[in-house]
């Protein structure tokens, strides 16, 4: 099933400009129509389907020429106003290459799709309109997400991307619905105090758990580990290939690029860590992340971590519950700075290109970072 525009060149009209049609394919049958948009054939890019940038009303085209392949797609669906439909195009069109989206962030759209999916089974419909999604729809679809294992921070990430696709959805001129819009129409963040981090001494608790009667504890265990050891995040931990690693001299290093953001980091490998990339061959790749995160608190009991770093007037959460796979870049993070390693040094190695996104990891904080402080200069 295909939707796209296409520069007809085969009767230009007397200036030398051609129409631009919509070409649909769909079980064999293929169709092209016509639009009202004529361009001359050098300011057409064929391989995006679109007018190139220096053409005049550029902007203005491409914004309908993609409505018209939404509509056109629409139609081959049998469909209309549908949000379910919207989310399939724009996954398409990241698999493209035609939206600046990084693969791990897609993904993350494809299993919203699911979810769409799901809860529109959960209430007897076979798709979500644009139309229905209003405050009413936000608390079920809320309801709906925890009652089947979502967490908080699951949920504030489905209901982010569901205001996302909504606004796109807008900007398309698909609906007119701006009930997303509304205040109480949120994406719930997730409260300082529902982070951790583990110290070096909660790190070598980890690493002693025996676990081998446990192979598949014993490997989302060291998954973990040579996360916190080279500072990555769960899809690049999975993605680990030998042939990232770099040899100088005596020394071992780490060169990573980003599944999510692109950037390169390259960081020293310590003993302890290659001797677990040697343990595993190198590959550590298996769970989904959910699947860690089940198995990582299950790990964390068995390590003793029960306690929270307490935070007065808050109530009492056991870190065991709140370990995830992210703990262990927000660890490193966390304590490389309690060691008095300088704040370029440590995004480098974790490849933060923003000191406020950076800062977002760092949770140690009153007397630990003012203890830091205290053998400075300016304090003796």
């Amino acid at each position: 099933m295909t939707a796209r525009a296409k520069l007809w060149t085969h009767r230009p009209r007397k200036n030398g400009t051609c129409n631009i049609k919509i070409y649909t394919y769909h079980e064999g049958d293929k169709n092209y129509a016509a639009t009202p948009h004529h361009a001359r054939p050098g300011d057409w890019d064929n391989d995006l389907g679109r007018l190139k940038p220096t053409a005049p009303l550029a902007k203005r085209i491409n914004a309908i020429l993609t409505r018209l392949e939404n509509e056109a797609l629409g139609g081959l669906m049998g469909v209309t106003n549908s949000l379910l439909q919207l989310v399939e195009i724009y996954l398409e069109e990241c698999e493209a290459g035609k939206q600046p989206v990084g693969e791990s962030t897609w993904k993350q759209y494809r299993s919203h799709l699911k979810r769409l999916r799901a809860f529109a089974a959960y209430l007897g419909k076979e798709d979500i309109s644009f139309t229905e999604v209003n405050m009413e729809f936000y608390r079920n679809f809320i309801a709906y997400l925890q009652d089947n294992g979502c967490g908080r921070a699951g949920a504030g990430k489905h209901i982010k991307h569901l205001k996302m696709f909504m606004r796109i959805g807008l900007d398309r001129e698909l609906h007119t619905n701006t009930s997303f819009k509304a205040k109480g129409f949120i994406a719930e963040r997730i409260r300082p105090t529902d982070k951790i981090y583990l110290s070096r001494e909660e790190i070598k608790q980890l690493e002693s758990v025996n676990l081998s009667s446990r192979p598949d504890l014993q490997k989302e265990r060291d998954r973990f580990l040579i996360s916190y050891y080279l500072v990555l995040r769960f899809g690049d931990s999975i993605a680990i290939h030998r042939s990232n690693v770099l040899q100088h001299g005596d020394k071992s290093f780490y060169r990573n690029v980003a599944e999510k953001t692109g950037t390169i980091s390259i960081i020293p490998i310590k003993p302890a860590a290659m001797a677990i990339l040697k343990k595993h061959d190198y590959d550590l790749s298996g769970d989904t992340n959910q699947e860690a995160n089940r198995k990582l608190k299950i790990i964390a009991s068995m390590a003793g971590l029960v306690a929270n770093q307490a935070t007065p007037g808050e109530p009492y959460l056991a870190k065991s519950a709140l370990l995830t796979t992210h703990t262990a870049r927000r660890s490193a993070a966390t304590n490389m700075l309690l060691d008095g390693m300088p704040v370029p040094e440590i995004m480098q190695a974790g490849g933060w290109k923003r000191e406020a996104t950076f800062k977002s990891y760092i949770l140690a904080g009153g007397i630990s970072l003012a203890q830091m402080s205290a053998d400075r200069a300016f304090f003796q």
